[in-house]
């Protein structure tokens, strides 16, 4: 043991970053190098995370470059827009439902779609239109969902219908596309000369080891199975090695300073919305929160650990009053309180119950601690990831501007669903299937800040629809928003001279307020798969999340009426809470039966023509689920227990997840 005499000195970082550190009293002289460079240390290590971040990349390349050989695929996805459906843009109304004509039975109800209203493209409403095709439910509580007729090719206008029943946990469960190799081959020449030109498909790299995919799909809590566990265990223990390796977090407790300013570009890069990592990996900005989150939690424990280290040094040396009296030390301080308070009103308890507070602590905890870190120290080894840190905000900033745009919807409620209906008719191009946008509605009904709030939904139309209707969003009425927003669209719209003089005309004045809005988007999404180069699909919904499936099967029927898709069989499964809701049959849905028919007519039916060479291989199944973290869990499961050897046969299995909750 050896005493040394030390001077009062700052808790954190010098300005020249290249400190002289003696182990204090009473500390062992343990694998302390005083001249060891750490930010040069620490710049190697992240050199080294970004190779593993460049491997994950280089294993779903292939599926890069083969989503993007499509044309479509780069002109949809990435920025709204309107483009002209026959001159005009037709605004529909929301479908309801009613008592059956002639029927004396109130429970007995039908689905009717109220008369739509046509917009020009300045949104004015020009003319009526009637649309009649209601469809009966019958008592037997027997699917008559049919999107897809394969005797003349056309899609049924009204999607959904089922009778109705009063129970705490309703299911509606149907096949609506089944296409057999008589199908196939009597298909018209035209539509069998564009099949020749269908869609790649690029399994997965999970689903190129089956063996492998159960234990990886096992899920561990809510929302977390042992694929996402090894990645979050794989980053802990870079960094626990970037902390221990020759150093000390007592005698040394600069380094976790280092190593946590080197990993503030790694959490601001996971938590933007616009970043290029998750466009190369095909993974949108929600599903890469729970990485966004874990690499802030193990920041705020380097800061907490590197701040301790100090403590612990000057109580030895017994100068705390003198090391805290120094205006670098106290801007530290000051660092050090805004990001604990960052990580307090960061849990789950406060961005699910009280979201404004986590939002609004959030924006002042970060601001807070960036300008700490500059006023504490700037030198090389700090500086650098500051600088990368505000450029990447700065670019996701300026990207989700030119995401957003300024435009009129009209909301209507849904009193039987308890939705809002949001149309709007200016944008009608631009999102695939089961992408999502970010709505904030300018509007004083919304509430004191209700205005400035921005909230998801996902996106319940196609896109470039031939009916014109535009992007539609079915907003669950569930929270403090949407209840206002629910409130807002049943005031009745004000009545100017120029709609009484179409009404005049023999117009439909539509008695749907308009408010201004904000969208941004579209975000999240498939990513590199592609739903449509698969043999079957299955689309798994909880409530509010058949907003995913609609805008999903209706993108995949156009695609099959014109030789766009390999799909040969897709199911639908609508696990629904509310009584009022379409069903099918009471209880949780028999997911394991249900993905066991898929797998079924996804093989058989991959025959197509006469003898052995008729037969052509299965190119998978994808599963898609919407809903509750409960529900997906269970679908992860479901999928877990196939057989291995079924699942090859069907050329793997693979699921996409919108889930609810973060």
């Amino acid at each position: 043991m050896h005493t040394h005499h030390h001077h009062a000195r700052s808790p954190h970082a010098h300005s020249d970053f290249n400190p002289v550190v003696a182990p204090a009293t009473l500390i062992p002289r343990a694998i302390v190098h005083t001249h060891y460079n750490h930010p040069e240390f620490i710049f190697h290590l992240n050199l080294f995370i970004i190779f593993v971040v460049v491997i994950f990349v280089l294993c779903g390349l292939p599926r890069f470059f083969f989503r993007f050989s499509h044309p479509d695929e780069w002109r949809n996805g990435h920025f709204l827009r309107s483009k002209p459906v026959n001159g005009e843009i037709q605004l529909t109304s929301p479908t309801v439902l009613s008592p059956s004509p002639g029927s004396d039975d109130e429970n007995e109800k039908y689905l009717s779609p109220l008369e739509p209203a046509y917009f020009s493209p300045t949104g004015l409403p020009e003319k009526q239109a009637q649309m009649h095709s209601p469809i009966s439910l019958d008592e037997h509580f027997t699917s008559a969902i049919n999107l897809y007729d394969e005797s003349d090719n056309r899609v049924l206008k009204d999607p959904f219908s089922s009778s109705l029943t009063r129970n705490n946990t309703t299911t509606s469960t149907t096949n609506l596309l089944s296409r057999s190799a008589s199908t196939a081959t009597t298909a018209s020449t035209r539509i069998s000369r564009r099949r020749e030109g269908l869609p790649s498909h690029m399994p997965s790299f999970a689903a190129r080891i089956p063996y492998a995919t159960p234990i990886l799909r096992y899920t561990l809590r809510p929302g977390l199975d042992v694929g996402k566990a090894l990645v979050l265990i794989c980053y802990f223990s870079i960094l626990l090695y970037g902390t221990f390796y020759k150093s000390n977090v007592f005698s040394n407790a600069i380094r976790t300073g280092y190593l946590a300013v080197s990993q503030i570009p790694v959490v601001v890069i996971l938590g933007t919305k616009n970043n290029f990592i998750g466009m190369l990996l095909g993974k949108g900005y929600e599903r890469l929160n729970l990485y966004h989150r874990y690499a802030g939690l193990l920041l705020v424990l380097c800061c907490n650990v590197h701040t301790l280290g100090y403590f612990y040094e000057w109580a030895l040396e017994g100068t705390v009053a003198e090391n805290m009296a120094l205006p670098k030390n106290a801007r530290a301080t000051f660092g050090l309180v805004c990001i604990d308070m960052l990580a307090f009103f960061s849990t789950s308890f406060w961005r699910n119950r009280y979201y404004n507070v986590f939002l609004v602590t959030h924006v002042i905890a970060v601001v807070g601690v960036v300008s700490s870190i500059c006023m504490h120290s700037s030198g090389p080894g700090v500086a650098p990831y500051v600088y990368i840190s505000i450029g990447i905000y700065a670019v996701d900033r300026v990207t989700r501007g030119f995401r957003t745009k300024y435009t009129t919807a009209r909301i209507t409620p849904i009193p039987d669903m308890g939705m809002t209906r949001v149309e709007i008719p200016s944008i009608n191009a631009g999102w695939r299937a089961g992408q999502h946008i970010r709505l904030q509605v300018l509007s004083r009904g919304m509430g004191t800040m209700g205005w400035a709030e921005v909230h998801p939904f996902t996106i319940a139309s196609v896109s470039q629809s031939e009916d014109g209707s535009g992007l539609t969003l079915m907003c669950k009425k569930s929270g403090t928003w949407t209840k206002k927003l629910y409130e807002l669209a049943q005031k009745p719209a004000p009545i100017s001279s120029e709609s009484a003089h179409t009404r005049g005309k023999g117009g439909v004045l539509d008695a749907s307020p308009t408010v201004k809005v904000l969208v941004e988007g579209p975000y999240g999404g498939p990513g590199h798969t592609m739903f449509c180069s698969f043999s079957g699909a299955m689309f798994v919904c909880g409530g509010s999340g058949i907003t995913f499936a609609l805008s999903a099967i209706q993108d995949l029927v156009q695609k099959d009426l014109v030789g766009e898709s390999r799909l040969k069989t897709i199911d639908l499964v609508w696990s629904i809470p509310d009584p009022t809701g379409l069903t099918l049959e009471a209880g949780r849905p028999k997911l394991a039966t249900v993905l066991s028919g898929v797998l079924d007519r996804a093989t058989t039916l991959s025959f197509q023509g006469k003898g052995s060479a008729g037969w052509k291989k299965s190119e998978g199944v994808v599963v898609g689920v919407c809903g509750p973290l409960s529900l997906a869990d269970q679908v992860r499961n479901v999928v877990r227990s196939v057989d291995r050897k079924r699942m090859k046969a069907a050329g793997g299995i693979e699921i996409h997840e919108e889930v609810f909750g973060w």
